[in-house]
């Protein structure tokens, strides 16, 4: 019978790369895991994804407004998890965006985009442009023009599924990284430790700036730092501010080691957006929560704000 020991593997899913450590077990059962790993991923991103034209997502962008529309169970899990953190973040959270992310991807010209034009596409952003019908599962949209991005939730929950099909798998020590924006680590290190978990220098990836020790839990990182998607000015196009309607300029990320990681991707996102003083109402409803806020004066000198909720 084989020996038990460290299986590794990796596979492209969600637009990255999914590494995958899975301790405590033989060849021939790491494989079938990480089959399992990789079925569950690649479904859920046909679920999520609105760059596959056939996934429930996209279709529900294609619909206009008035008709009950009906969607996956996925979906519609995703959809009224994020309902709820819209309207926990008082707006700030909002994956109606995809209107205002449209726009300014498609300014290759790199010139200011003019404020009429962001108006007009504000306008059709916002969860109050969605009715939901919790007990028939199904909503519709108030006007025309409106869509989705999951882009900010999907590889969270994600991950947090994966954790699911682990343990059902009787799997107890595991490390799933995914595209290091979202990680999950199932139990200790093979050694007895907590798992150490580095958040990189964004400009100097052999540097730790800070090592969270994890143990059943997972770290989410969000920010401008790591999405080398510009316009021709510059901008970086990762992170929506939808009070203003324009990108987060200021370079930045933010990390968060919590028991959820759809709920650390929601957190990770808000907090690149909040001014402080809103950052305090929030994290009085957060609770086992580590936040990692890294402000980059330069690509050599940048601060750190490290706090336990």
């Amino acid at each position: 019978m084989p020996e038990p020991g460290v299986y590794s593997d990796s596979f492209f899913a969600m637009g990255t790369r999914c590494d995958v450590l899975l301790a405590d077990v033989d060849e021939e059962s790491g494989e079938q895991v990480l089959q399992l790993v990789k079925n569950k991923m690649i479904q859920i991103e046909s679920q999520l994804s609105r760059f596959i034209p056939q996934s429930p997502i996209s279709r529900l962008n294609r619909a206009g407004k008035g008709e009950w529309l009906y969607t996956s169970q996925t979906v519609w899990e995703v959809l009224t998890i994020c309902y709820d953190f819209f309207q926990v973040s008082n707006g700030v959270f909002d994956i109606t965006l995809a209107p205002l992310i449209n726009l300014w991807k498609a300014n290759h010209g790199g010139g200011q985009i003019p404020g009429d034009e962001i108006e007009r596409a504000k306008a059709i952003c916002g969860f109050d442009k969605v009715v939901f019908d919790f007990e028939k599962q199904r909503l519709r949209f108030l006007s025309d023009g409106v869509g989705f991005d999951l882009g900010g939730i999907g590889k969270g929950f994600a991950i947090d599924t994966i954790k699911k099909v682990l343990l059902n798998q009787k799997i107890e020590r595991a490390i799933i990284n995914l595209g290091d924006s979202s990680v999950l680590a199932l139990g200790q290190h093979p050694n007895g430790e907590d798992w150490p978990i580095g958040i990189r220098n964004a400009y100097s990836k052999n540097e730790y700036i800070h090592v969270f020790q994890v143990n059943n839990e997972t770290v989410t990182t969000s920010g401008t730092v790591y999405n080398t998607e510009k316009n021709k000015k510059g901008v970086r196009l990762h992170i929506i501010n939808p009070l203003s309607g324009k990108p987060i300029e200021s370079p930045c990320s933010v990390s968060v080691k919590s028991d959820s990681a759809t709920f650390g991707e929601f957190l990770a996102t808000t907090w690149v957006i909040l001014p402080e003083y809103d950052k305090k109402i929030l994290s009085e409803k957060c609770r086992k929560v580590e936040t990692l806020e890294i402000n980059y004066k330069s690509e050599s000198d940048f601060e750190t704000k490290l706090t336990i909720l």
